[in-house]
């Protein structure tokens, strides 16, 4: 059994009775309410969905992820150290990555159109998830442009 979640967002862009709504909507800047969620759920397979903007696909693709790189300026795991009972993190090979996936940008609010495949908050999401040992990680990028 897996968790399937939307960054808030992508649920912004997407109708009420979207399919991609269905799932769990986290405010990947809000620490407590994404621990909670990963906590109260103890699954080991999440499946993590953003927006991007590119034009390289079609709208409404999904892109899975194989990296990315946090351009944010934030860290969801700062300040957070004592209560997550760590010091240093290696997140290198967080994603359970398929065949043709990208390296995405996290950019925060904004999308960077500069960038490939941005994306805002699923690092902080990933991020989390591999700190609290969920090893099975699936991100994903909705195109909505």
């Amino acid at each position: 059994m897996r968790i399937n979640i939307i960054t808030t967002q992508l649920a912004k862009k997407r109708p009420k009775d979207s399919k991609l709504r269905k799932h769990n909507i986290v405010n990947p800047k809000n620490f407590n309410q994404t621990y909670q969620l990963l906590a109260s759920n103890r699954k080991n397979e999440i499946h993590v969905t953003d927006s991007t903007g590119t034009t390289t696909k079609q709208t409404g693709t999904i892109i899975p992820i194989k990296d990315h790189i946090n351009r944010t300026g934030t860290n969801i795991l700062i300040g957070k150290q004592k209560f997550l009972n760590i010091d240093f993190i290696d997140i290198s090979n967080l994603y359970n990555s398929k065949q043709n996936s990208i390296i995405t940008d996290c950019c925060g609010e904004t999308l960077n159109d500069k960038y490939d495949y941005p994306s805002h908050y699923i690092c902080h999401i990933i991020t989390l998830a591999h700190t609290m040992n969920i090893r099975n990680i699936h991100g994903f990028l909705y195109n909505s442009i």
